[in-house]
């Protein structure tokens, strides 16, 4: 009998064959462009911030950065909500002094006529104050007498002040400068 040839294996378990390297092509593809831009432009963001949380961590004390900077000192100004109400039978009078009050930044929220006849003068209440600080502000506004001014607390209305014109309209300040 003709004895056969084993072929003989050579022990490759746990060995790696050594592959070859992948040539790559000098022309990237469109998608390999874009990754490698969004990656260096995050990069850059990255980086970018990086150095301004430094740069504002390691600040001395007389640079603030601009987001630090304090508000001018005082109070914050308050805005006045006020109902007018015609109480002189003049028609358009209260939109007159409306708009009035809106040019001298007033927050005129309700006009409408006085439903309890007429008034020989003009009155503002203070809804909110018993000092009727808002009310001397708005009645200074239309050149109404202080002594006009008077503290009628009514939180219900959810406004501060109301100006009731009477039929002295003639003497505030708006008819003397519409005379003008």
């Amino acid at each position: 009998m003709a004895r056969r040839r084993r072929a003989v294996r050579k022990n490759t378990r746990g060995k790696s064959s050594p592959r070859r390297p992948v040539k790559r092509s000098k022309n990237k593809t469109l998608k390999e462009r874009f990754l490698t831009t969004a990656i260096w432009g995050l990069s850059l963001i990255n980086i970018t911030l990086i150095f301004s949380l430094l740069s504002n961590f390691f600040a001395s004390e007389g640079e603030t950065a601009l987001s630090a900077r304090v508000t001018p000192e005082g109070p914050p100004v308050k805005i006045i909500t006020v109902q007018v109400l015609n109480g002189c039978g003049v028609q358009g009078l209260a939109n007159e002094i409306t708009q009035y009050l809106r040019n001298k930044n007033f927050d005129v929220v309700d006009v409408g006529n006085y439903e309890r006849g007429y008034l020989d003068q003009t009155l503002v209440l203070d809804r909110v104050s018993l000092e009727s600080k808002y009310a001397k502000k708005v009645a200074k506004a239309l050149g109404v007498n202080e002594k006009l001014v008077t503290p009628t607390l009514e939180k219900s209305l959810q406004l501060m002040v109301t100006v009731i014109i009477g039929r002295d309209y003639k003497k505030l300040k708006i008819y003397r400068e519409l005379q003008n």
